[in-house]
């Protein structure tokens, strides 16, 4: 059984806000890779899995939603129904699909197929205004796809069949925003490390992203 982000955390589901935010500064303290540096990759799952529960339960709307989808995979299932469950997850699937998965993939392209051109403009000369403030609203441009992006992933829970297809396309978002950050810090100190860190976080993202496409195909192709 799959363990609920109650379970991830180490609580129970009536915890409080203060417990929430306690219980994943204490987790995070154990298993982030800054602090274990020979984390292995269970190890790293498991802090992806923190950080998942920890975003879901912090906020208490989606909170609110997440419980309720709980309470729903708790009823007792009707054995008289199968198809209808089969029915109900498909149609799930399709929806989600063309609500969330397909415009959130646009948005993400979007913003990882536009950064190598920015940079190489900017190379030209990184202390020439005129350039910077380009790059400076090129970054705010993303900014904006980006939170249309979060948007459209909170739009709708994503089916039970999706759910790696989804931890995949949250740590995408995660990775961009990071790295958005650090290029900003670029443009007020002209320090290469957070450029340098920018474009790292960003081939990570692009990484992850191939592997939302592929979970989905793979998904499809079942």
């Amino acid at each position: 059984m799959t363990r609920t982000h109650y379970q991830t955390l180490g609580l129970t589901t009536n915890a409080t806000s203060d417990q929430i935010k306690r219980a994943y500064r204490r987790l995070v303290k154990e298993h982030h890779p800054d602090v274990v540096p020979q984390l292995t990759q269970g190890g790293e799952e498991r802090i992806r899995q923190i950080n998942a529960a920890y975003e879901v339960l912090k906020n208490p709307s989606a909170r609110e939603a997440y419980d309720g989808r709980i309470q729903r995979q708790q009823r007792p299932m009707s054995s008289t129904k199968p198809h209808n469950t089969v029915t109900d997850e498909a149609t799930a699937v399709h929806l989600w699909t063309q609500q969330v998965y397909t415009p959130l993939n646009q948005a993400l392209a979007k913003v990882l197929g536009s950064l190598r051109g920015q940079l190489r403009e900017l190379s030209a000369d990184p202390f020439d205004p005129d350039l910077m403030d380009d790059f400076v609203a090129y970054l705010e441009d993303c900014e904006q796809t980006l939170q249309s992006a979060q948007t459209i992933f909170r739009r709708s829970p994503n089916p039970s069949s999706m759910a790696g297809v989804a931890s995949y396309l949250y740590y995408t978002l995660n990775h961009l925003e990071d790295g958005l950050e650090e290029f900003r810090y670029f443009s007020l100190n002209f320090d290469d490390r957070h450029l340098h860190t920018g474009q790292e976080l960003f081939r990570r993202a692009r990484g992850i992203r191939t592997e939302a496409i592929d979970a989905m195909r793979s998904t499809y192709a079942r």
